[in-house]
């Protein structure tokens, strides 16, 4: 049976008015030892099978639930956490050593049996998690007990990077139903205090932590849409820290600090659904954006332009594409479109420009102007800014065509999208950004073709080194050449707006976990 955390209440604005007051009352101890972090976004849930959205592992992230192992941001070194040590014993076989005494914060011991539960949970094909939709998209594996200390990962086929992958999947409580929850109990030095639907989340220490007690006693999360009002929060002391705000607001160089966020936004085609099925129509929608124009101006300057879906510094990044961007050429895009109607192609057919709110800085106003681009070239699109929320039902759900599964009814008859997206890879390997993103039998995958699957399946396959570079090489040109796929804008730059009062340096990993542990009092 599942147990709701001790203490934890999801309440409503009303029964928790004068809580929060009683809480955060300007000189209490507990105050004077928390911190206060302001979010660009409310999470729609707290299930720990979505701590890889970022939306989510900001807050409970290595926080509440903790991974086997962790990926230093600084360096990509691989470290213990519930795990001490891993081997490869068989091709298909990975050995993890568990810490000895491990707790949940309810006390319960963490066992075997519990990564196990916790594991099938994430992976469920019955659930949208994004542990398994993005980390572990097209990719099953079973935790089995060797002892109370050690347990065996098996892979459906060698796994070189398994590891890695495992630096992704926090582990949950094994009694959690199979849906997704408004809350999660874990390992880690904190717990959900409460969650104030609309309004705040509080965490406090875990007493059963089975590590060194971090220096806050815990923290509260708000969340404020616009970047202005999150960085004004902290310069007069009402926030401590803002992990995402605009460009235009980071104006102070004593508190704001500009940091490599590993994140790449894009427009993701359905190439299966007309009028995207015309190779024409994708390649008027890459010669119909400016983006020079947007950099600079609405997106950072310090942001790069994107031609692929990683980052430059992941092995795999294809350098020789960098070189054929598609360049902004509206007269071209034109031509495309009068090509593919004469040949039939409905070019006419509206679409929608579907965009997230505040997925980045500005990014309804990058929306907004890509939109305009498009309409003047002659598409018939029609702009649509949502919540996360609803977002992620578009992400998990693409219109694949003739392909779409007759009980997907989330999907199934819906008008062609292109849906503003931003893919944060900061784990440094392509398999977690080309199978889930291209692979025809992936769930978020707006695309199909065979050929690029076998590459991909090939890639993931191959040992670390050369060979697996080259291979994830040739996907990216791929993607570029062949397929025409998505619509890659930049590869971003993020700002943070740190107290004076506090020791804590951004990195590549702080747009989607923020480890209180690592934060201090100066």
């Amino acid at each position: 049976m599942y147990r709701r955390p001790k203490g934890l209440a999801v309440l409503t604005a009303a029964s928790a008015a004068l809580l929060s007051l009683a809480l955060y009352a300007p000189g209490e101890a507990f105050a004077q030892k928390t911190i206060t972090i302001v979010l660009p976004e409310e999470p729609d849930s707290l299930d720990n099978c979505n701590s890889a959205r970022s939306a989510v592992g900001r807050v409970i992230r290595q926080n509440v639930n903790e991974t086997l192992v962790e990926l230093d941001p600084n360096d990509s070194t691989i470290k213990p956490r519930l795990a001490l040590s891993w081997q490869q014993i068989e091709p298909t076989v990975w050995r993890f050593k568990l810490r000895p005494g491990v707790k949940y914060s309810d006390g319960r011991p963490l066992t075997p049996e519990a990564i196990a539960k916790s594991v099938d949970k994430a992976l469920s094909t019955s659930l949208d998690c994004n542990a398994r939709t993005k980390m572990f998209s097209g990719f099953t594996i079973k935790v089995q007990k060797v002892d109370n200390e050690t347990i065996d990962i098996v892979t459906p086929k060698i796994d070189p990077i398994l590891p890695v992958r495992m630096t992704t999947m926090t582990i949950g409580d094994p009694d959690e139903p199979i849906k997704i929850l408004q809350t999660s109990i874990g390992t880690g030095p904190y717990i959900i205090d409460r969650y104030l639907q609309n309004t705040e989340i509080v965490l406090k220490r875990n007493p059963n932590y089975w590590g060194k007690q971090p220096a806050l006693d815990g923290a509260k999360y708000v969340w404020r849409k616009e970047s202005a009002v999150a960085a004004a929060m902290v310069k007069v002391g009402e926030a401590d820290l803002a992990p995402n705000i605009g460009k235009e607001d980071a104006t102070d160089k004593t508190t704001d600090f500009a940091y490599p966020n590993s994140e790449t936004n894009y427009l993701r085609v359905e190439s299966q659904v007309e009028p995207f099925t015309d190779k024409r129509v994708r390649l008027a929608l890459q010669y119909g954006i400016d983006r020079k124009a947007l950099l600079g101006t609405i997106i950072p300057p310090e942001a790069m332009m994107a031609t692929q879906m990683v980052i430059p510094r992941i092995a795999g990044h294809n350098h020789e594409i960098d070189k054929k961007a598609y360049p902004y050429d509206p007269a071209k895009a034109k031509a495309l479109l009068a090509e593919a109607k004469a040949a039939g192609t409905k070019v006419d057919a509206p679409f929608e420009l579907i965009c997230r709110i505040n997925q980045w800085a500005n990014s309804t106003e990058t929306c907004e102007a890509i939109y305009a681009m498009y309409k003047a070239v002659g598409f018939n699109i029609t702009l649509k800014m949502i919540e996360v929320s609803i977002w992620n039902d578009f992400n998990a759900h693409p219109n694949k065509g003739p392909n779409t599964p007759k009980d997907d009814t989330k999907a199934a008859n819906r008008a062609p999208v292109l849906l503003g997206h931003m893919h944060d890879n900061n784990v440094g390997d392509p398999v977690f950004s080309m199978f889930n993103k291209y692979g025809c039998a992936a769930q978020t995958s707006g695309h199909c073709l065979p050929s690029l699957d076998q590459l991909i399946d090939k890639a993931t396959q191959t040992p670390t080194g050369a060979e697996r570079t080259k291979l994830w090489e040739e996907t990216m040109r791929v993607v570029h050449e062949d397929l025409v796929g998505d619509v890659f804008l930049f590869h971003m730059v993020g700002f943070a707006r740190v107290s004076s009062k506090l020791n804590y340096k951004p990195t590549a990993a702080t747009n989607s976990e923020i480890l209180l542990e690592q934060i201090t009092f100066k």
